[in-house]
């Protein structure tokens, strides 16, 4: 499944940042299906999926956010001890780098993960058993 993903980079330490962007998107009627934030002090990082994606870049652009988008892959391995590690290290030959990398969802045994890197196209075809 191709997915896009919107990442913002935020400045550390903002109480009601989230709340604001989740007021400016849900104000042009677009939907949050998935949202991540981190917040390190040196800077806030939050990462989303949204539908109609189009319309959450042009909301998040003219609030002044710095959106930045980004394709992602969905894929689904076994909930289990080395499961990630055998996904990663089919990039270690190819030399592809993994931009980011984040469990989704664990249910019956299963994980969902969604990740990106330097070679989308590339990294589809290696993970071509396991693309959800």
């Amino acid at each position: 499944m191709r997915m896009k993903q919107i990442t913002i980079i935020t400045p550390p330490d903002r109480p009601g940042t989230v709340a604001d962007i989740a007021e400016r998107l849900a104000a042009r009627g677009v939907n949050i299906l998935q949202i991540d934030v981190s917040d390190d002090h040196a800077h806030g990082v939050v990462f989303l999926e949204a539908e109609p994606y189009d319309e959450a870049l042009r909301a998040l652009a003219d609030s002044g956010y710095n959106a930045l988008s980004e394709e992602v892959l969905a894929i689904q391995i076994k909930d289990e001890p080395g499961a990630l590690a055998k996904v990663a290290a089919r990039f270690r030959e190819p030399q592809i780098n993994i931009h980011a990398m984040r469990i989704v969802r664990r249910d019956g045994g299963w994980a969902t993960v969604i990740l990106s890197t330097n070679n989308n196209p590339r990294a589809r075809v290696l993970l071509a058993d396991c693309l959800v």
